[in-house]
């Protein structure tokens, strides 16, 4: 048979017998633990921890474990191997297993104790969403097995029935109402993502860890004060230092002009150590004792003992070791510019991350979502099928009487001619004669019709979009008037008569039908001639011949091709992503280079990592940040008399934005006997008697340090003065803030230039052709629409997700652990939905946003189905589970688990136990396809004739059946 056009009639699960379900009986402890944790703040985690817990406390194993051990597999394989059917038998066979009559076997503390074991098992094993020790199957069996022994306990007469033993070790496991399903848990986001506690091998750790202890040891070094230094006193000095050399005696200068009294003996200020200027900067012993354990232990590392070894030298060292991390840090971000893509005819920015705050971060645990919507079912469909096949031929209505009458001559001649010329502009030009003679015959299709009819009858509803494979959804709900046990038979009938009313709708359709032609830029000469006589002068008398229209008749039947599952969900503004995925994206661009976002703060640029963004954004008259550590150095020199003294004085330029930590003095002089130089330092003085230096203590001075000397019978003499500085902490800010600043200034300019260039493409492609295959846009609207069904389902928003990490070199690679756990999850959803066959209805736009409603009211495409998405403020979505899918989604939608075990046998909590077991039903019936109602006759005419082979007039009766049929 030939099939017309396929359609879902959609109608409740029927209700169940309540007998034929199995119910699970949970041990009192662990009910009472389970029923504990659904009072708590996080239901679900309390109740799978609790699972945990009792799976671990009583494993269960094999059927060995259970008190009655090994007699169970004996009789539940007893009972699938039986062929008896009488009661007696079944008694035989329990006493064959256990060794006792079934009302002692039912009443004993074994039997009781061994159900609650196999209901904690499977309860436990939906809890966790697999198995553990004994299969879930297996218990089913066994679970399955006590019921039809508690029923020959029972002597229920309704175990000798034809397959009824069958049927009883096939039923559905009902779990505690009280229990299932479980509530859904919270919404999950990316903020919800569990970190890993330990992550040994992640590179980006261990870099961050070492840029921290090496950054926090560099900052401790420069924020130390002078009364953090050890300065040497002068009890240091009366032993040479290293370097130091011993001077000779250094005789007064000779007399100028000859004068004898000038040439009185003179000496150098005695054999005093001289020490070079610029000593490194050491800390007291009890200052480095004290230092921060982590600081220690970075300096110990490198050998670096502030008691010996200057801080500057020290920080220096550790600058050049943290500019390796720092660089390799920032490099981890996204900071290469952004080349558009272009998919299709739309320009696009791939995915790109943003430059943002310099943070520790790692890769996340391996994770799914655990969350589920609080879909359920809609009810069930059945695929039905219309099919045709040919009949007969029937003679209809007369065509045309010929009348001859005796003795008389006819002839017809019939000529025809055509001729059509079409130009650009379309114009039909319909021209029909009616032939009453041999004709050739043209077959009006009636699948093509039905099909019309099926699409004018969507038309109607606002919106609609015939988008499954199915064809439309036939809806019956079952009334206050009719139980749910007539819905199925209720939905039969109406089905049928939907079935006989397109089918007949579509032959009236043929009725009407005319043709059109159309030919472009074709001229086209046509002409026939036919003659026909008929020759009635040699007759006997008039002859009448009658005409009769041919008519096919065709039998049609509705075929059930199965069951479905069928959810019934609403999406709100169902283009809302793609909306704001073509407005954030450029509609138009070539060659477009697009900066990446600056949006680091000033605190995230360093000393080691600016450098890196300065070259990413093109950025020009940049400064290098302040050093830590400077030393500023001056020299007074001058000469006196043996009873005089001279006297000097200047500032020393402290550089803006540092600090004082330390100055050292070093005095040469040649003097007479008593001469001495006194040296002013700050609020420092000091009397030099000798060459010698000395350790100035000084207080964080800052802009400038005054130095003031005089001396008594010094002949010639010379100050050194050098200044050790420290670079502040708001040098350091103002120098990150100006970068900061160049550099974002400089992206700004690059943005700028990008849209620019942007906008012009733009304004250029405003005059193209703007449109999209329609094809195309079906299936984007279909990709949409299931992301939306699937957030449903699910209740998340696939923040979870993303199995793609970088390497160190920056390449993309699979994180293989997430991969296989979200490839688990992707192919369940992928796998048990009939997506192909998904239904979509959109409702108007001022369901959305009150907001949006000037926009989406506006929005025009040149593909319709493509504007009615965009426009919609709803969806209605219908989509069917897959066949051999139902017990899993069901699983899925009460636990948010997907099921990692085996076959997972038939066990459902009060919601679903209807639907489980139609479906089962289902699954029984033997065949592909069900005859649904009585066939009907399908009467479609055609452009032959028949010549009737009698003079009367042709009349009709109605049969036994009421349908019309000739009466001769």
């Amino acid at each position: 048979m030939e099939e017309l056009f396929r359609f879902l009639m959609t109608r409740p699960a029927q209700r169940m017998d309540a007998t034929k379900i199995v119910p699970l009986r949970l041990s009192q402890s662990y009910g009472a633990q389970l029923r504990k944790a659904l009072q708590s703040e996080q239901p679900r985690d309390a109740v799978r921890r609790v699972a945990l817990a009792q799976r671990k406390a009583d494993p269960l194993r094999s059927p060995a474990d259970l008190a009655l051990g090994a007699r169970w597999p004996h009789f539940a394989t007893a009972l699938a191997n039986t062929e008896h059917t009488k009661l007696r038998d079944l008694r035989a066979l329990v006493l064959d297993s256990f060794d006792a009559e079934a009302e002692e076997v039912r009443a004993g503390e074994a039997f009781a104790h061994d159900l609650e074991r196999l209901g904690d098992l499977v309860a436990t094993s939906v809890v966790l969403g697999r198995e553990g020790g004994l299969r879930i199957a297996d218990a089913a069996v066994l679970l399955r097995a006590a019921a039809i022994l508690e029923r020959v306990a029972d002597r229920d007469r309704a175990l000798e029935g034809a397959g009824a033993v069958a049927e009883a070790l096939e039923r559905t496991l009902l779990l505690p109402e009280d229990v299932f399903p479980l509530p859904a848990p919270t919404e999950q986001g990316t903020d919800r993502r569990p970190p890993r506690e330990t992550d040994d091998d992640d590179p980006t750790d261990a870099l961050t860890a070492e840029r921290d202890r090496l950054l926090n040891a560099y900052e401790t070094l420069t924020r130390l004060t002078p009364e953090h230094l050890a300065l040497p006193t002068a009890g240091d000095r009366a032993a040479p230092r290293p370097g130091a050399a011993a001077l000779p005696p250094v005789p007064a200068a000779e007399p100028r002009d000859g004068d004898p009294d000038d040439l009185a003996p003179a000496h150098g200020g005695g054999s005093a150590d001289v020490h070079t200027a610029g000593l490194p900067l050491h800390l007291k012993s009890t200052v480095w004792k004290a230092l921060p354990a982590a600081v220690r232990d970075v300096l110990d590392e490198r050998g670096l003992d502030l008691t010996r070894v200057g801080v500057p030298t020290a920080a220096d060292r550790l600058s050049l070791e943290l500019r390796e991390p720092e660089l390799r840090l920032a490099r981890s971000l996204q900071l290469a510019d952004t080349r558009m893509v272009k998919p299709g005819d739309t320009y696009l920015e791939p995915w790109a991350a943003a430059v943002g705050h310099l943070e520790r971060g790692g890769m996340a645990a391996v994770t799914v979502p655990t969350t589920y919507g609080t879909v359920a079912p809609a009810g069930i469909g059945d695929l039905l099928t219309v099919r045709q096949n040919l009949k007969r031929y029937e003679a209809g209505e007369l065509a045309h009487v010929e009348n001859v009458l005796k003795g008389e001559f006819k002839e017809r001649v019939h000529k025809r001619a055509r001729t059509t010329e079409e130009t650009v502009t379309v114009e039909t030009e319909t021209r029909r004669e009616e032939e009453r003679d041999q004709q050739s015959t043209e077959r009006f299709e009636l699948k093509t019709e039905a099909s019309t009819v099926q699409k004018e009858d969507a038309s109607l509803k606002v919106g609609l979009s015939l988008t499954g494979k199915y064809g439309p959804v036939v809806e019956f709900k079952a009334s206050t008037d009719f139980s749910l046990e007539k819905s199925k038979e209720e939905s039969t009938k109406v089905a049928t008569g939907y079935s006989k009313d397109v089918t007949q709708r579509a032959t009236s359709k043929i009725f009407e039908r005319r043709r059109e032609e159309r030919v472009v830029k074709t001229v086209e000469v046509f002409e026939e001639t036919n003659t026909h006589g008929i020759d009635n002068k040699a007759g006997d008398g008039p002859v009448v011949g009658q005409y009769q229209w041919v008519d096919k008749v065709y039998e049609a039947q509705v075929f059930n091709y199965g069951k479905r599952v069928l959810y019934d969900i609403m999406l709100p503004e169902p283009a809302a992503f793609l909306l704001h995925a073509t407005t954030n994206a450029p509609k138009a661009g070539a060659d477009l280079v697009k900066p990446a976002p600056f949006t680091l703060r000033p605190t995230d640029l360093s000393e080691w990592n600016y450098s890196l963004f300065v070259q990413q954004y093109q950025v020009v008259g940049v400064t290098a940040p302040p050093a830590p550590f400077v030393a500023v150095a001056r020299a007074l020199e001058g000469k006196g008399k043996e009873d005089d003294g001279a006297t000097k004085a200047a500032e020393i330029p402290v550089p803006d934005g540092y600090q004082v930590l330390a100055a050292h003095v070093s005095v040469w002089f040649n003097a007479w006997s008593g001469g001495l130089v006194d040296v002013a330092l700050g609020n420092n003085l000091h009397r030099f008697e000798d060459n010698d230096d000395w350790w100035a203590a000084t207080a964080d001075e800052t802009g400038a340090l005054p130095l003031a000397l005089k001396t008594w019978k010094a002949e010639a003499f010379v100050v050194a003065v050098e200044i050790q500085c420290r670079r502040t902490e708001r040098a350091l800010e103002d120098w990150k803030l100006k970068t900061h600043g160049a550099i974002l200034q400089a992206y700004l300019k690059l943005l700028r230039d990008y849209e620019d260039r942007l906008a012009a493409l733009q304004v250029q492609a405003a005059q193209q052709f703007q449109g999209s295959n329609p094809a195309q846009n079906a299936l984007l609207i279909r990709g949409e629409v299931k992301k939306g069904a699937i957030e449903t389902f699910t209740a998340q928003h696939y923040d979870l997700f993303g199995a793609i990490a970088l390497s160190p070199e920056g390449y993309p690679q699979p994180d293989l652990p997430e991969a296989a756990a979200e490839g688990r999850y992707i192919r369940f959803f992928e796998q048990a939905f009939e997506w192909e066959q998904m239904m979509f209805l959109f409702y108007p736009y001022f369901w959305g946003r009150k907001a949006n409603w000037t926009r989406r009211l506006l929005i025009q495409d040149t593909d319709p189905d493509l504007a009615d998405f965009l426009r919609a403020g709803a969806a209605r979505v219908v989509v069917s589970v897959r066949p051999g899918f139902e017990q899993a989604v069901a699983h899925f939608l009460e636990s948010g688990e997907v099921w990692d075990g085996g076959d997972l046998p038939p066990i459902a909590s009060p919601l679903y136990v209807n639907i489980i077991e139609e479906i089962r039903e289902r699954d029984r019936a033997p065949g592909a396809e069900v005859p649904q109602g009585e066939p009907w006759d399908v009467r479609v005419p055609t452009t032959l004739v028949v010549l009737r082979d009698e003079a009367s007039l042709p009349s009709w009766r109605k049969d036994e059946n009421g349908d019309w049929v000739p009466a001769d």
